[in-house]
């Protein structure tokens, strides 16, 4: 099928996604007496659904902490900056899977993902699971570590993550994605509130969405592109 796209309407849709991707920044202070809407939020997790991972497996998911004494706690035992963690609109923690979570002979995750998400038949899924094992055991020399397992998809995490940041810049939504937390606190956190399973899950990042209390102090900077793409 040809691209339907005019030369002047790509024009437009590259301008104005290089515009929204000029406007995000790292917002470190939001205001507290400005929420998204439901529409514009559920438009950001629409974002990190439809994000790639490796094998299809989207071992991640969104942990969106709205009741107040929870997400209170949740930026006390971590150490996350209040200003950011307690102010913005929406604070959302986005767990993957630890080694358990998706053992390619065990997991009823991944069980779930090969039947009802790509639609497998019992025999498709039975020649799946050894093929999955092989992938990460041969090819990414991670299966057998749990370090390294879970390593691998807080990396498939982290495309979820950029996803939203990206999705929220396009309809001028700030945001900040919280790097500098305590990983053990957060699962804690998260594992006391029977949100998740910490044998199955942990926490990987967390990212906040609402609107800045005031502009950034600086500009945004980066690498020209002639520094940045190689070819070679």
């Amino acid at each position: 099928m040809p691209n339907p796209m005019t030369p002047e309407l790509k024009h437009h849709v590259q301008s104005t996604f290089i515009e929204a991707l000029e406007f995000r920044r790292a917002i470190k202070a939001f205001d507290e007496t400005r929420h998204l809407a439901p529409e514009d939020f559920r438009f950001i997790c629409e974002a990190a659904r439809l994000a790639p991972s490796s094998n299809g497996i989207e071992p991640w998911n969104l942990i969106v902490l709205r009741e107040p004494r929870l997400r209170a706690e949740f930026v006390q035992r971590t150490g996350a900056n209040p200003e950011q963690a307690a102010k913005a609109s929406h604070l959302v923690a986005i767990t993957a899977k630890t080694a358990q979570g998706i053992d390619p002979d065990t997991s009823e995750y991944l069980g779930h993902i090969a039947r009802t998400v790509k639609g497998m038949t019992p025999d498709q899924v039975a020649t799946w699971r050894p093929g999955f094992k092989q992938f990460l055991t041969r090819m990414l020399g991670v299966h057998g570590s749990d370090a390294a397992m879970f390593g691998y998809t807080c990396r498939q995490a982290y495309i979820a993550l950029a996803h939203m940041l990206t999705a929220a810049a396009v309809i001028q939504v700030d945001s900040c994605a919280l790097e500098g937390l305590s990983h053990a606190a957060a699962t804690d956190v998260l594992a006391d509130a029977d949100l998740i399973d910490p044998a199955t899950d942990r926490f990987a990042v967390a990212a906040v969405f609402g609107y800045r209390s005031e502009d950034p102090k600086r500009p945004q900077a980066r690498r020209p592109l002639g520094e940045v793409v190689i070819y070679s």
